[in-house]
């Protein structure tokens, strides 16, 4: 009986393996028929709003000897993770968010874009932004999409209220570090008797802090820097806010922000371009009242992604040829223009599509600001294992805000948390 079992339970294993390698030749088939018609098939996946959706269409237009499959993909890090880590069913072409360094671990499932010429067009991208796609190594995996240059957005009739200035100019004057913003923010919370606070969140002004810096948490050796001057500045201001009585207590992504947004208890915060359209979305009524203008403390990124070829693709070459087109200076003007992708490409800043008098923002063209931030971001370094020990310093930084937890000890222990992350 037990050889019979056992029998049995080789056949089943036999028929099983039998039947998936006829079902992934079945597939195989499929696939070669239906790519059968002499063109390259190339495979894109991207996130909903990270391309303009009319440019992918036209690329067989661009390129009637290729056809795109493009998939627009809910959960994206998660299943692009899964797939690259199962190495079966990766796409030609990958979108990368901010979040690219991650990847460089895993550097050798790209290709090095240098190998296909990508040298030849980096004088027409920023350069920060350029340089954040190239791993410690040397090699090129991702190509620039958009950026998130920050500015200060402002609610001018607040400004004007509170005695403070209030046209983008002469706020840029006033405010130019952000201890000269923490004291405009003293006078603004006594004019307007509390009803209105400068900052939003400490978390907001720690992390807009941490996008100017040239150096964050790591060098491009591994090194831990985290602990040094740049990241506890910035904790030093965000805590101060704090302990101040000038944060209106609202954190991003919530309901509450959007309350405080709406009803002018937050009159000021440091944000990307990006940030435009949430605002405008969010607070529909206060149209014409906000201002932008450079931000305290000098330029800074906030956001932005990439392009990737992955080493599946049998057509590298013609992917790298529908990447150069997808995110030329062009279709990047393309890209803001329909749904606010902020180009990476120095010569779109001077399109005149970019440059429009925004009612919303009392008839300021606000790309003029951001691209002059753009221009002036300086080079930094995003290593694998930032979000390992900055998640912990915001975490604390949220207990000092609303717990009152003293930030010394809160500040000593984010450190050694993060710390002991990176040991696991």
């Amino acid at each position: 009986m037990r050889n019979i079992k056992q029998k049995n339970t080789l056949w089943y294993a036999s028929l099983s393996i039998f039947c998936l390698f006829s079902f992934s030749m079945l597939l195989s088939a499929c696939e070669q028929a239906q790519n059968n018609d002499g063109k390259i098939h190339l495979k894109l996946w991207y996130w909903n709003r990270s391309i303009d959706d009319g440019l992918i269409n036209a690329v067989s237009k661009q390129f009637p000897n290729i056809v795109l499959e493009a998939d627009k993909i809910n959960d994206y890090d998660n299943k692009v993770r899964t797939t690259l880590a199962g190495h079966y069913g990766v796409p030609d072409i990958l979108g990368i968010n901010t979040n690219v360094a991650p990847f460089f671990p895993d550097e050798d499932q790209f290709v090095d874009l240098k190998t296909l010429g990508a040298e030849e067009l980096h004088s027409q991208y920023l350069d920060w932004k350029w340089n954040l796609g190239m791993t410690p190594s040397g090699r090129m995996i991702a190509f620039p999409m958009d950026t998130g240059p920050t500015a200060l957005f402002y609610r001018a009739d607040i400004f004007k209220q509170a005695g403070l200035p209030y046209e983008p100019d002469a706020v840029a004057n006033s405010l130019k570090t952000w201890d000269d913003y923490i004291q405009a923010g003293v006078k603004l919370k006594n004019a307007t008797g509390g009803k209105s606070m400068m900052f939003d969140t400490a978390t907001t002004i720690y992390t807009q802090m941490m996008a100017q810096s040239s150096k964050q948490y790591f060098d491009p050796s591994g090194k831990f820097i985290g602990d040094q001057a740049q990241v506890k500045n910035a904790w030093n201001e965000a805590t101060k806010v704090v302990q101040m009585g000038l944060s209106a207590k609202l954190q991003m992504w919530t309901t509450d922000w959007n309350k405080g947004i709406v009803n002018g208890l937050t009159a000021s915060f440091v944000g990307a371009a990006w940030m435009k359209q949430i605002l405008q979305e969010t607070a529909p009524a206060t149209a014409g009242k906000w201002r932008v203008t450079y931000a305290p403390g000098g330029a800074g990124n906030s956001g932005g992604s990439f392009l990737a070829i992955t080493k599946a693709s049998q057509h590298p070459k013609e992917a790298f040829e529908v990447i150069k087109w997808l995110q030329s200076p062009e279709n990047q003007v393309v890209g803001y223009t329909n749904i606010q992708l902020f180009p990476s490409t120095i010569s779109a800043f001077s399109a005149p599509q970019l440059h429009q008098a925004e009612a919303f923002y009392g008839g300021e063209d606000t790309t003029k600001i951001f691209a002059q931030s753009a221009t002036q971001i300086p080079r930094y370094y995003m290593g694998p294992d930032d979000g390992t020990v900055s998640g912990p310093i915001t975490d604390q930084l949220a207990l000092v805000e609303f717990q009152h937890k003293i930030p010394d000890q809160a500040w000593t222990d984010a450190i050694q948390r993060g710390q002991r992350e990176l040991l696991r």
